[in-house]
């Protein structure tokens, strides 16, 4: 039971409410992209990422998201004075995380720190509304709002998942950040980054990232970290065993604040093509107008520029020849990053790129939209 992000759109407020079962979840879930075609709410083709996992959630979240505000809609549980918060990371308890109740003005905050059974007790908690979080988080925390009553059932456990967002696994902790609208071969303002320990969020080492936005924390043992960068928190876990290297990593601005994407983790397949021509598409298979579509050629020189039109389409009626790389942006998105190359012999397939959402990998295939 964690919180929900959803969007709001064009001066009309929609919530649904998350009720706890995942079917009922579901249904809801269907009727609010039911409901906000119907409604004319939100434009199928204008969206932005908000943070949860599933391909059903994704497709909700590309239905309604390029819409203007972002609402969370957490559990909300009844309880007495007394209760206790119990933090699980994939059914592990987490110890030595901070959880902490805010109330209003005069309630204030309080906190405490997780034992070794994940367990956070509070006792004699006045009446009242209240926020309870675990610890610092990438993007949205797992939270609950409590309605505290002083005949409320006692000892009742609230459930809290942490990390909510699932941790970049790596090898070291190098790599390369590149801030929104970040084009190849532009420089770009350096900025700090903070190594935290993972559980503690203690800061452990400072620096700043390189004109390409290039970084490297040297000599880090593996276990559990965040990455602090202005306006966002990357969770990482290091771990020699890990499928890739460095960290590769996309910032973008959502309604819902900034999201990042790892492009290490992405499919780096390259592409034969014969021209430069297809559509862009969300996880919907909707058309995503007004997206740029940027050739660079070896030495990083734009050598195109097109921008897809109402249907999603864009056709370049130039000729190609070579290797290059193709950059897919529209605001909200995961960008595409992929090599091409330019050949007579390519596919005359049109490609489909499908830009993903929060978070989640864009993908490109020759062929029409599916």
């Amino acid at each position: 039971m964690g919180p929900r992000v959803l969007e709001a759109g064009r001066g009309r407020r929609m919530q649904v409410f998350w009720v706890g079962a995942w079917v009922r979840f579901v249904v809801l879930g269907l009727a609010h992209v039911i409901i906000a075609n119907a409604m004319g709410i939100c434009n199928p083709s204008d969206v932005t990422p908000v943070g949860t996992s599933s391909k059903l959630t994704l497709a909700m979240i590309a239905i309604t998201v390029r819409c203007v505000a972002c609402t969370v809609v957490y559990p909300v549980f009844e309880v007495g004075p007394n209760f206790r918060v119990r933090v699980e990371d994939n059914g592990r308890p987490v110890e030595g995380l901070r959880v902490k109740i805010e109330g209003d003005r005069r309630s204030g905050i309080t906190a405490t720190v997780t034992d070794k059974n994940g367990l956070a007790l509070f006792r004699g908690v006045g009446s009242g509304s209240y926020h309870v979080s675990a610890g610092h988080d990438a993007g949205v925390s797992d939270s609950a709002d409590l309605d505290v009553r002083r005949n409320g059932p006692n000892n009742i456990t609230v459930p809290l998942r942490w990390p909510n967002t699932t941790p970049v696994l790596v090898r070291s902790l190098k790599g390369k950040i590149r801030e929104p609208d970040y084009l190849p071969g532009q420089l770009q303002p350096t900025f700090s980054v903070d190594l935290m320990e993972g559980i503690s969020g203690r800061k452990l080492k400072s620096l700043r990232t390189t004109p390409s936005g290039e970084f490297d924390f040297e000599s880090v043992t593996p276990g559990r970290y965040s990455l602090s960068l202005p306006s966002v928190l990357v969770a990482v876990v290091v771990d020699d065993r890990a499928p890739t290297d460095h960290l590769d990593l996309d910032l973008g601005w959502t309604s819902c604040g900034m999201w990042y994407a790892n492009q290490s983790a992405c499919p780096q397949s390259d592409l034969q093509i014969r021209q430069l021509a297809g559509q862009v598409v969300d996880v919907t298979g909707a058309a995503i107008s007004n997206a740029a579509i940027l050739l660079f050629d070896p030495a990083e020189n734009l050598v195109e520029r097109l921008q897809s039109d109402i249907a999603g389409k864009f056709a370049s009626p130039r000729t190609f020849a070579g290797t290059y790389e193709l950059l897919v942006r529209s605001s909200g998105f995961t960008p595409l990053h992929r090599p091409v190359h330019a050949e007579p012999t390519g596919s005359l397939s049109p490609l489909t790129v499908e830009l993903g959402v929060a978070g989640s990998c864009s993908v490109t295939r020759s062929g029409p939209a599916r």
